[in-house]
């Protein structure tokens, strides 16, 4: 006992350190462990936030489809998909932006846009020069906002790039590695999917994102019924005080709408595929607009609409149509010419009696079927020919009086033109590789131009629409994409 005391006490203190040693250790085990347990944790809810978060430049994008969200900040390109209701982040890639920060203002500043906009053609890369890579799909920019803020300046593009690409390397457009572009490519609907270009995407609480939707889908329903079936005051009260729309169809609708109104008919505007988009205080609706008469459903075309919220309303501040139906010619306006056509009786194929059936034989039908294009040719070439002249009268003729491009009427796009050859000691116009689209009255010519003149010169892919006006053919929408 005297032993086993003595041991006790002269070993007492150190018997203490080693279990306070090992309690230590215990406790250092535990806060490592509790450590790696809340950097686990704070690691997969950034992750599942990401992939939870609601970008507030998408309020509604159609079921089943996409759209493209670049921020430029990051230099990144995000892809994002509906599905079941929910927005969802597919992936995102790397791209580069313009050289220069900040928004786009005039032609050749280096910038790039920020706004809505939506891919109008598909270039490959027989169409491009190394630098644009093995595709390239140009936006709708300046836009109708654009226009109206003063913003110029064409050929913004997504394309691709054979060089390495690097943040910040391009002209004002975005550029992507050849792989994602093709990637990419495979995501797009030419004049459906938007490219919404931002300085920082910014995130949207569910209740602020809904908000929005339900008031919008309500604004946007109630204009529809005015259109069907309201007074012209009704359906100018969805429009902005300091915006008046095209009105002059108005006085036809309502005749077709009086002449409609009998037993049995039923007259309706409908919207289908509706994506609401918003930047920089504007929304962007972009929908299917139809026509339906007596369950007779006609498209017209992608209608789109430019909004803002003016207190606690939403009001229209600009509209134009994205595209329009082939059914219609650009000098329709495709609301009336879609009554008129459902209005019209089904003729009767049976012969009367006393005639005859002629059928007619193989060849005749396809030489009647096939419109020749030597006409459309002819055309773009003394147009061509006219403006290398800069015989402006003459080149003012090509155009039709209904011609709208780049915000601007005939008038004053035969004016820049005349400011532009006044300038220029010469001016010497060309094109290669004419791809020539006709349908009825309507046609559209793409080609590789070549433009040199005493101060400019450029090359890049003109695409003309026109229509023939009594036996001519006329230019009435043009654009422009630069290589």
């Amino acid at each position: 006992m005297i032993i086993l005391s003595f041991i006790h006490n002269k070993y007492k203190g150190l018997f203490q350190r080693l279990m306070e040693t090992k309690a230590n250790k215990q406790k250092q085990v535990g806060l490592y462990l509790l450590i790696l347990c809340m950097v686990g944790m704070i690691f997969c809810s950034k992750i599942f936030a990401e992939e939870q978060a609601h970008p507030s430049e998408i309020i509604k994008l159609p079921e089943n489809e996409n759209a493209i969200l670049v921020e430029k900040k990051n230099q990144t390109l995000f892809l994002y998909r509906s599905k079941a209701g929910e927005v969802q982040i597919q992936y995102k890639i790397p791209c580069s932006t313009g050289e220069t920060a900040g928004v786009k203002q005039k032609a050749g500043d280096r910038k790039t846009p920020e706004g809505i906009y939506f891919l109008k053609d598909e270039y490959e890369d027989q169409y491009l020069s190394p630098i644009y890579g093995t595709k390239a799909f140009p936006l709708d920019y300046p836009n109708l906002m654009d226009n109206r803020l003063g913003r110029d300046g064409s050929a913004i593009w997504i394309h691709g790039t054979n060089k390495v690409l690097k943040p910040m390397d391009s002209n004002g457009c975005i550029a992507l590695e050849n792989s994602n572009i093709q990637k990419l490519a495979e995501s797009i609907t030419l004049d459906s999917t938007p490219v919404i270009l931002v300085q920082e995407v910014r995130q949207i609480d569910r209740e602020t994102l809904a908000k929005h939707e339900q008031q919008i889908s309500l604004m946007l329903d109630q204009w529809l019924q005015s259109v069907a079936k309201g007074s012209y005051h009704e359906y100018l009260s969805f429009y902005s005080d300091e915006y008046l729309p095209e009105i002059d169809w108005w006085t036809k609708w309502m005749q077709i709408r009086k002449d409609s109104s009998g037993i049995g008919s039923n007259l309706k505007i409908e919207r289908d595929k509706t994506g609401i988009y918003y930047q920089g205080d504007v929304f962007v609706v972009l929908f299917d607009y139809s026509l339906v008469k007596d369950n007779e459903k006609i498209f017209l075309g992608k209608r789109k609409l430019f909004l803002e919220k003016k207190g606690q309303a939403y009001k229209i501040i600009g509209e134009t149509f994205q595209n329009i139906s082939k059914e219609f010619t650009a000098s329709q306006t495709p609301l009336l010419a879609a009554a008129l056509k459902a209005d019209k009786p089904v003729s009767k194929t049976e012969p009367e009696a006393g005639t005859k059936t002629l059928t007619a034989s193989k060849s005749v039908k396809e030489e009647k079927s096939v419109p020749t294009i030597r006409p459309v040719q002819e055309t773009v070439n003394q147009w061509l020919a006219a403006w290398s002249a800069k015989d402006m009268d003459k080149y003012a003729s090509f155009y039709a009086n209904h011609f709208y491009s780049d915000g601007m009427n005939k008038k004053k796009w035969v004016e820049r033109k005349k400011t532009i050859a006044g300038k220029n000691e010469f001016i010497r116009v060309t094109g290669k590789k004419f791809q020539i689209k006709q349908t009825n009255d309507t046609c559209e010519v793409i080609f590789f131009q070549d433009y040199k003149s005493s101060g400019l010169s450029t090359q890049g892919v003109k695409k003309l629409n026109l229509t023939n006006k009594g036996g001519s053919w006329k230019i009435y929408q043009e654009s422009w994409n630069e290589k």
